[in-house]
């Protein structure tokens, strides 16, 4: 509960510090830095969160290459959300959502006439799928591209990693 009372303040008051910008610089080339700007500054915060933790636990069993991809993928992973971002009560909604038997959660989304409903339960299924496309279309390493895309599933030993650092924060 404290987490997400936490989660809830850091979205009202997200801060990027002077630290941020340079592990930004340092991970992600020119062509990528556009995604990151282009995110919620509550989501920028999260991002950064979910890569910090990845560099703090620095897994021995993957390579300097996959360190990288790993960074990269984990400041652009909610990279998709800026194609229809979200208000705060909208975030709140799609935590509390999220709970729910997929039933119900299905019939929400099936709302399309009260769209300010079902938009960001179509933005929680998808996005990671637009993020996937919108960093492919930057010129990203396709290992980052799939990361991405299976952020919420993950299909590797890397993955994993981003999505239990993903689900931290």
């Amino acid at each position: 509960m404290f987490y997400r009372i936490q989660q809830f303040y850091y979205g009202l008051f997200p801060q990027i510090t002077s630290k941020d910008l340079i592990l930004i610089q340092a991970y992600l080339p020119e062509r990528a830095i556009s995604l990151f700007t282009a995110q919620l500054p509550a989501d920028q915060r999260h991002c950064l969160d979910v890569a910090q933790d990845l560099l703090k636990i620095n897994p021995a069993s993957l390579s300097l290459s996959q360190k990288n991809q790993l960074i990269q993928a984990a400041l652009l992973h909610d990279c998709g959300k800026t194609l229809y971002p979200l208000k705060l009560w909208q975030r709140v909604y799609v935590v509390l959502v999220a709970h729910l038997p997929p039933l119900i959660w299905d019939y929400l989304k099936s709302l399309s006439q009260i769209q300010s409903l079902s938009r960001p339960l179509e933005l929680a299924k998808e996005h990671p799928e637009w993020g996937a496309e919108l960093s492919a279309q930057a010129g990203l390493e396709e290992e980052v591209v799939q990361l991405i895309r299976f952020h919420h599933t993950p299909k590797s030993e890397v993955g994993n990693l981003l999505y239990l650092a993903d689900n931290r924060h």
